[in-house]
């Protein structure tokens, strides 16, 4: 008993101590707060990636692509129906995006253009949810033009809108509202069509519903020649991504295939890939696998199967060693909370030593010494571990409130909503990395009380009484 009661007042009387535990707290909390925050902002950035992607994706070698896309689909459903929820025809290609902004000034951009259809699209992912209009609010995914946006959206519709008492007039303008809008539109990345002035933290829309977009991209054939197309601007694609939000365009599928002289216009023509939505608890990559092999018995070399993580795994490991990398530097700072406490128990025991040596003369064991060292050392490093983890904890529950106080004291934006797109700093607690992390700063403490402890323990009782 005397050994814990030693170790008790020891925690209560050495404040030198109290730097191994501030180091060990800090340690700890710090951790806590980055593994968190990382694993919010990887787990957010995996969503809205599997939202854009779909769980399996069938691509062909050819940009032009495959037109027996029907007999590929009853072929994918004949293999794994029982897997499959859903599945998407698509046809992307790049391109070149021609605007114009203020006073006539043209813009081109490079785009990916994608031709969809939008309800068959919506069910193979979150393509739905990331449709927004120019005042943020969600709308339906569909390219066909109401006859209230042809409306409000041409010269010859706003005249009409005043009810002209004429109906030949009135004919007339409907005539031209037609010409000057036409019956399906486009969705255009979000950050395509908006900016955000120096300054301000409100993006900027160049591109309001209603805008005319010209597209440039190849058109089948030997040797490509370029096609052209046009839309009226109906919505706009915010997933989050700036990889996806700043190119892609999507657009009626069957006016693609037209365009690009891949189809009649109709629903008859190729298609570049089939989205698969998988049925909810299936192995993604036993379900590539399977479709690979029977696509390869129907046309060897020609299709390419891959799952939504198979697709960003380079960006997905990025961030998987960023955070590996992080969590190795983050560790070394309980290192030194360690050194700390081997440097502060080598001096308790020199200053120590005849009490040492008085302990063992009444009767201390060496292995009761020993044991004073090792629960000192466990000791402040629970208490240090235990203060770090309550610390860290709070702080990843309160950090976007700290962010905003952190904000106004600074006068700018710590976290800038517009690089990322997300409303708050987002976190994720894994219980089982916190217990990792307690666990281990208390072993390194524990580990860095070895050496003292053993010194102690072998001192001998006439020495140590003699000791000046």
């Amino acid at each position: 008993m005397f050994k814990y009661f030693l170790c008790w007042r020891y925690l209560q009387t050495r404040y030198i101590a109290l730097a191994s535990v501030v180091s060990v707290m800090l340690g700890v909390a710090t951790m806590i707060v980055v593994n968190s925050v990382m694993a919010g902002f990887a787990e957010k950035m995996q969503t809205r990636l599997h939202g854009v992607l779909s769980d399996v994706i069938v691509e062909s070698m050819d940009m032009d692509g495959f037109s027996d896309h029907e007999e590929v689909r009853a072929r994918i459903d004949e293999v794994a129906g029982r897997k499959i929820k859903a599945m998407a025809a698509t046809m992307e290609t790049v391109g070149v995006m021609k605007f114009e902004i203020g006073g006539g000034q043209p813009i081109s951009r490079p785009v990916q253009i994608i031709g969809i259809k939008p309800l068959e699209r919506a069910g193979t992912g979150d393509f739905a949810e990331f449709l927004v209009d120019d005042k943020g609010k969600s709308i339906e995914p569909n390219f066909k033009v109401s006859e209230e946006f042809r409306m409000a959206h041409s010269p010859a519709g706003m005249v009409l809108m005043d009810e002209p008492d004429d109906e030949l007039f009135a004919n007339d303008l409907r005539e031209q509202a037609r010409e000057q809008v036409p019956d399906f539109g486009a969705i255009v990345g979000y950050a395509l069509a908006s900016i955000r002035p120096p300054g301000s933290d409100k993006d900027l829309i160049i591109l309001p519903p209603g805008s005319k977009i010209n597209l440039v991209f190849p058109a089948s054939g030997n040797k490509p020649k370029p096609g052209y197309d046009s839309y009226p601007v109906l919505g706009y694609f915010k997933c989050g991504m700036s990889e996806y939000d700043s190119q892609h365009v999507y657009v009626p599928l069957e006016q693609l295939q037209y365009m690009r002289l891949l189809g009649d216009g109709k629903g008859n023509g190729t298609v570049n890939q089939i989205q698969i939505k998988a049925m909810p608890g299936a192995d993604l990559d036993e379900l590539s696998m399977t479709i690979q092999v029977a696509l390869e018995r129907l046309r060897p070399g020609y299709f390419r199967v891959s799952t939504w993580e198979q697709k960003q795994g380079p960006l997905l490991a990025a961030v998987a060693v960023e955070q590996g990398i992080l969590n190795l530097l983050l560790f070394f700072i309980i290192a030194v909370a360690g050194f700390g406490i081997l440097a502060i128990f080598s001096m308790i025991v020199v200053e120590k030593t005849r009490d040492i040596g008085v302990m063992k003369a009444l009767g201390a064991s060496t292995a009761g010494v020993r044991q004073i060292f090792l629960f000192y050392g466990l000791l402040l490093g629970a208490v240090g571990s235990g203060v770090g983890m309550v610390g860290g904890l709070l702080f990843v529950r309160y950090i976007n409130p700290i962010e905003g106080l952190l904000s106004k004291v600074m006068g700018r934006k710590v976290f800038d909503d517009s690089i990322y797109y997300f409303n708050e700093i987002p976190t994720l607690v894994r219980y089982p990395t916190v217990l990792w992390i307690v666990g281990g700063a208390m072993f390194i403490a524990v580990a860095a009380s070895v050496w003292p402890a053993q010194r102690a323990a072998k001192l001998h009782p006439v020495q140590a009484l003699r000791f000046e």
